[in-house]
């Protein structure tokens, strides 16, 4: 058969068997799934995970976003001061401050699994969203370093000496407005609580770039995903903007009478920043920062561009990555504000308990745990393979039967040919034998009888003579 043909005759769906094993290919297949752009939110809304709440403030408490209820607290213990989620939200990483410790908790069972140890004070804690694999950054407050963490493997792989204190961090991926144009570059903002400085890291070449002077004790940063700018908020209540192309300041947008700045974040929908000021009972909004280019300078809006007032002690501000909700944590209160952000409405008021310090959103953790889910990849390769074969032998055979059929056919056709052509020749032979009969009658005929006659006659003169 041609292949023309053959594939043609598979598309048609002649043959059951054949189209319910591709059907089965393309189920398995479907089921297996591919891997998405990982977020750190874990790219869907469903879950907000909170580090510093429930009993004593030891706890990573878990709240339901649809059901607005807190649905698990897991024990952590240890000052748990930072949370993050792996890419597919299999699990979450708590720093343990005072356990100077690495907490990794399988989200599905919600139980914590293994530790790593880590250097002193531990305290923010960031995952990075291009990497191949589970990669985390964690400032080491106690150690002035920040460790550069393989999650999967459960190991440091590098450590970096920053400025005094490092608290919070930062990550401008490619994209963002930092000036490398690798795609597997991103750069590291450290803010250097005690040093009034900001260490910037190359992920990629494992180094400092950069350190650039910010007054008033930076303790966060956040890096939109676009606009070129990072954001760091400080001890006396300002916030900086630092050009991710040049590594220079911009200006200061926002000052506060009083700080600190706590955990900010930024709308990405909308692309504002969102800063809680613990002191002040209050989250700034701003609008995004202008960073300029090599023909138009750089622009400060008028900040902030409003205030929501929060009496409980604002302390991190986490928002989902469609800008559907955000979450805002209030220390002193012990409780979780959901807001719409697009109206700034309270949707909801989650008791979690402790002092909540940090918190992140998340999907829903995978059924399977990771050895699960390694054996159902195996086993679903192992499937998708034998239906492969089965699909090869169904073609395989109905091509076989179809050339027998044509091999057959042409014999018959032959053969027939060959019969006709001998009932021909037989048919011709007898025709020349009939004619070679008649030849020969006529031929005696002609030459017997009309000597006999004369014979006769001239007998029978004779005699009468």
């Amino acid at each position: 058969m041609e292949p023309g043909r053959r594939w043609a005759w598979i598309a048609r769906g002649s043959h059951p068997a054949l189209a319910a094993a591709l059907a089965l290919v393309w189920l398995l297949l479907a089921f297996a799934g591919h891997p998405g752009v990982a977020r750190a939110d874990g790219g869907a809304p469903n879950l907000v995970y909170v580090a510093g709440a429930g009993t004593n403030g030891g706890d990573l408490v878990v709240a339901d976003i649809a059901k607005h209820q807190v649905t698990a607290h897991i024990p952590i213990g240890g000052g748990p001061s930072a949370v993050a989620l792996s890419g597919d939200s299999r699990f979450a990483y708590v720093t343990q401050a005072d356990a100077n410790s690495l907490a990794i908790v399988d989200a599905h069972d919600q139980r914590v699994t293994a530790h790593l140890a880590l250097g002193r004070r531990p305290s923010a804690l960031i995952y990075d969203p291009i990497s191949s694999f589970n990669l985390l950054f964690a400032s080491e407050s106690g150690d002035d370093t920040v460790a550069m963490i393989d999650a999967d493997k459960r190991t440091v792989l590098a450590r970096f000496h920053v400025g005094k204190q490092p608290a919070g961090l930062g990550l401008a991926v490619p994209g963002s407005g930092i000036a490398s144009n690798l795609p597997s570059e991103a750069e590291l903002y450290v803010a250097d609580s005690a040093g009034d400085t900001v260490t910037v890291i190359s992920t990629l070449n494992r180094k400092v770039v950069a350190t650039i002077p910010v007054p008033g004790g930076p303790l966060s940063v956040t890096v939109p995903a676009t606009g070129g700018v990072a954001y760091v908020g400080t001890r006396s209540g300002t916030i900086v903007a630092i050009s991710l192309a040049r590594h220079q300041v911009i200006g200061t947008p926002l000052r506060l009478p009083t700080g600190p700045i706590g955990l900010m974040d930024y709308d990405a929908v909308t692309g504002q920043i969102y800063a809680p000021a613990t002191q002040a009972g209050q989250v700034a909004v701003l609008t995004p920062v202008s960073a300029g280019d090599g023909t138009t300078p750089p622009t400060l809006p008028k900040e902030p561009s409003r205030t929501l007032a929060f009496a409980g002690g604002p302390s991190a501000v986490a928002i989902t990555f469609d800008g559907a909700f955000a979450f805002v944590a209030e220390q002193s209160a012990g409780r979780v504000v959901m807001l719409d952000p697009s109206t700034r409405a309270t949707l909801a008021t989650l008791a979690v308990g402790g002092s909540p310090r940090a918190l992140v959103t998340g999907a829903f953790p995978p059924v399977l745990s990771t050895q699960g889910a390694n054996i159902a990849g195996i086993l679903i390769s192992l499937a998708v393979l034998a239906a492969i074969v089965a699909a090869s032998v169904v073609i395989w055979l109905r091509t076989r039967k179809t050339e027998q059929t044509a091999t057959q056919s042409a014999n018959g056709s032959a053969a027939r040919e060959a019969s006709a052509g001998t009932r021909r020749a037989r048919a011709s032979t007898g025709t020349n034998r009939a004619t070679n009969s008649g030849s020969k009658a006529r031929t005696n005929s002609g030459t017997n009888t009309r000597p006999s006659r004369r014979g006769n006659q001239g007998t029978n003169r004779g005699g009468r003579r």
